[in-house]
């Protein structure tokens, strides 16, 4: 694997703050290299995860320590999650300019992902949210951040006025659709679909609570269905997800969230192909093209 120098540096900075924390790391394997790093720490059963590409348009790290509180409350009232780290404090951590946090490793199980129970257990983590208090929880952060994101790519000459343009009005607009629902509001997962799902032995455990804010529960519903009907993947795990979840929303309530999570996956696929060509830079035309074609 070639490691980028943004994976080296964050590599190098998972390998010191273990160090400096007691944590003994002979052998670090990669697990993932995408919007972040993710990588254990063997032989101790430990995953690093440290902020790369998130990094450069997300400051901070108050959505860090908002995440392990969640994951820490979740884990108290017996939520199918994947827990923070007890071998080392979980953070977050700062090193070189980058931001950690550390991760119970869970060995995944050598089958299929039970998607049925995936979103059986998405309704467990939801009723357990309710009683989180999350009152430093942003209410709906997800799209400021998107808009946010959006006027950054256009500062920087990423997205021409035209984009530009085309993408405030979306933004707009689900903004203005979801507040006119007036749905009941909580701590939600705000990245729910079934990648951010490790299958565990005993079962699938969510995972990746960083994108965290205070929704409606449709907006984790959302998201499930956006791998399919947003990306085109297959749809068959997300209805089986949805199944397990309970009672879908109409299609009417559907379609604002799946708008939602369209915009917020186009500026942030955008910020994915500037740091990483390749495969984002062809989401992001597909991605950019739905809004042309209606423009």
């Amino acid at each position: 694997m070639t490691l980028t120098p943004l994976t080296r540096r964050a590599l190098a900075a998972a390998l010191e703050v273990a160090a400096r924390n007691g944590l003994r790391c002979d052998d670090p394997q990669i697990l993932r290299d995408a919007s972040n790093l993710l990588v254990l720490l063997r032989p101790a059963p430990v995953v690093a995860r440290i902020t790369t590409v998130t990094s450069t348009e997300r400051h901070g790290d108050a959505w860090l320590a908002r995440e392990v509180a969640m994951a820490r409350h979740l884990v108290a009232a017996g939520a199918p999650v994947v827990a923070p780290s007890d071998e080392i404090a979980p953070g977050p951590h700062h090193h070189d300019g980058l931001v950690l946090s550390f991760w119970t490793y869970v060995d995944e199980a050598d089958r299929p992902l039970d998607a049925h129970e995936a979103g059986r257990r998405l309704r467990i983590c939801h009723d357990a949210l309710a009683s989180f208090d999350g009152a430093d929880l942003p209410r709906l952060a997800v799209i400021d951040e998107a808009d946010r994101v959006l006027e950054s790519l256009a500062g920087a000459g990423m997205l021409d006025d035209d984009d530009a343009a085309l993408l405030r009005r979306a933004g707009a607009d689900v903004r203005a659709r979801i507040e006119a629902l007036a749905l009941p509001m909580q701590a939600v997962h705000g990245d729910a679909h079934l990648h951010n799902v490790i299958n565990g032995p005993d079962g699938p455990l969510w995972n990746d609570f960083e994108d965290c804010f205070c929704g409606p529960r449709a907006w984790d519903l959302g998201c499930l269905h956006a791998t399919a009907l947003v990306l085109g993947r297959d749809p068959a795990p997300v209805a089986a997800a949805q199944a397990g979840y309970g009672p879908a929303l109409h299609d009417d309530m559907l379609g604002v969230f799946l708008d939602a999570r369209r915009y917020q996956g186009t500026v942030w696929s955008a910020v994915m192909a500037r740091e990483q060509p390749g495969a984002f830079t062809d989401r992001t035309y597909a991605l950019l093209g739905w809004y042309r074609e209606r423009r």
